[in-house]
């Protein structure tokens, strides 16, 4: 049986759901992937039944592929002039420090649509008008 998840893609931080009972497990990555858990693999997160309220999973992963991206550049940075500094502190805040702004910022991590929309959006709170580049993009599941 071919697998349709790449597992080596797969962070160990990723929680797998085994709710059998979900309405939601037929289109949900973390239900579908955990039905694909090879078989040497014996620990990892879980997100438990308790989670499903309401006929809502605040841990709802779509099992669709989305495109992710890396490597963000800014074309026409000089023209932002003295708010770039303080746009680069909201990036680095948003991203979580210095360290995981250099990941993403050169290309080491993946940034997944909802980050890349919202670094669009603190670029143009800022006053930046031009378009947000992003280094590489890659079309997967979002395993972020």
């Amino acid at each position: 049986m071919n697998k349709k998840y790449d597992f080596s893609e797969i962070p160990q931080s990723w929680k797998f759901c085994f709710y059998t009972s979900c309405p939601l497990k037929d289109k949900c990555l973390r239900y579908q992937t955990g039905l694909e858990i090879p078989a040497d693999r014996k620990w990892g997160n879980t997100v438990f039944p308790s989670a499903f309220q309401d006929g809502k999973c605040p841990f709802f992963r779509k099992d669709e592929k989305v495109t992710l991206a890396t490597g963000f550049v800014v074309s026409g940075n000089s023209q932002m002039g003295s708010l770039f500094v303080s746009m680069r502190r909201s990036l680095t805040n948003y991203l979580g420090g210095n360290g995981t702004y250099y990941l993403y910022r050169n290309g080491q991590k993946w940034l997944s649509p909802r980050q890349q929309q919202d670094i669009r959006d603190l670029f143009r709170k800022a006053g930046y008008q031009g378009e947000v580049v992003f280094g590489a993009t890659k079309d997967t599941y979002d395993f972020t």
